[in-house]
């Protein structure tokens, strides 16, 4: 496939698409002659998008085919999500399902991987890339409640469309260094019952899918929007949502501050949420995903820099890669560590983009994260 990057000039709001655009995992995102109908819509385009003449033999094949591997899967939920919001489908919920079955199966299949590319993995829109992150940890976390597994599919779903009617805003102000406009914070302040309004418009008629979207801004104290709800009236599904939202959003970097290190941004949703959220949940979160989480960039005792790569079970802790020896320079292969082993233990945390020290995946955590 002949392929060059979308020229920004090339795309015009209203215009029509001059070429068919693909990501670089071959999906189709939009056809050539569509509308591009939106600044979003336009920029997710030009940031992520190839464009080509003709699509390469087998793409439909591509397009239907379950990924093997659960990266794969992880990666192909994003762009599927992404292709679905920009170009919708007469059979919204049932390709939406489709989307979530794939975050969980990939959760199912190795949930410490999944755990880390929320960390790790940032090839999509923030947009879309912030909701499959959302449904992961609903995923990974709500598998450790005793709920039945339709309550965990309809969070899961809800998780991935929260942002449905703001996806836009949502865009702008992740690039903005600007606080939001009136116009903008108007938007937010409908965003959740408007997104209940288009997922019904689009089919959806899940009960636990449609009140766990319109109350994801809810807060136990009753300070959230768009209702005030407090207590009880906000449900678990929601609750669970709620602190993935959270968390997602502070291990994601923005244009006005850097991406937060996973194990200070639990510690913050532990002790400076006050009485909005659930206490007890957060502690069910962090000990689900751990203190540390895969994918955390750590300094152990021995002055290496490491990859949290496996979450501790009972009484022993995470398993480890180093990827500098002791004095800091980078090793050809991860060296493998037990966190039970003092010279090996954790003594902080480490902050990988602020070191430069870019991951391989597929290094760390093998066939699973192959693509």
């Amino acid at each position: 496939m002949k392929s060059r990057d979308f020229d920004p000039n090339d795309l015009t709001v209203g215009q029509v698409l001059p070429r068919d655009a693909y990501n670089g995992k071959g999906q189709l995102l939009l056809r050539h002659g569509s509308i591009i109908r939106n600044t979003l819509q336009r920029d997710l385009i030009a940031e992520n998008a190839l464009a080509t003449t003709a699509p390469s033999p087998g793409r439909a094949e591509q397009e239907t085919t379950i990924p093997a591997t659960p990266l794969g899967m992880l990666i192909a939920a994003r762009w599927r999500l992404m292709a679905l919001f920009e170009q919708g489908s007469s059979y919204f919920p049932a390709d939406l399902v489709r989307i979530a079955a794939l975050v969980r199966r990939a959760c199912r299949a190795n949930a410490d991987l999944a755990l880390a590319a929320v960390v790790l993995m940032r090839d999509a829109p923030y947009a879309v890339r912030h909701a499959v992150n959302v449904a992961t940890l609903c995923q990974v976390v709500g598998a450790t409640f005793e709920w039945d597994d339709d309550l965990l599919a309809s969070t899961t779903a809800a998780a991935l469309t929260m942002n449905i009617g703001m996806l836009e805003v949502q865009q702008q102000l992740y690039k903005s260094h600007a606080p939001p406009t009136p116009e903008q914070q108007e938007i937010i302040r409908r965003h959740c019952e408007r997104g209940v309004e288009m997922l019904r418009e689009l089919g959806v008629d899940d009960p636990v899918w449609l009140a766990t979207v319109r109350d994801h801004h809810e807060r136990i104290d009753g300070s959230g929007y768009p209702a005030g709800r407090r207590g009880s009236a906000v449900a678990q599904p929601t609750r669970l949502l709620t602190l993935a939202d959270i968390y997602c959003a502070r291990i994601s970097a923005r244009a006005y501050r850097p991406a937060m290190v996973p194990t200070p941004a639990l510690r913050q949703l532990f002790l400076n949420e006050g009485g909005q959220i659930d206490e007890t949940l957060v502690a069910q979160f962090i000990k689900a995903i751990g203190v540390h989480p895969p994918g955390t960039g750590v300094r152990l005792r021995n002055g290496s820099i490491a990859i949290v790569t496996q979450r501790g079970t009972g009484k022993h802790g995470p398993r480890l890669a180093a990827i500098t020896n002791a004095v800091g320079m980078r090793l050809p292969t991860p060296l493998r560590h037990n966190g039970d082993s003092p010279m090996h233990a954790i003594q902080t945390t480490a902050d990988l983009e602020a070191l430069k020290m870019p991951v391989s995946m597929a290094a760390l955590w093998g066939a699973d994260a192959t693509l």
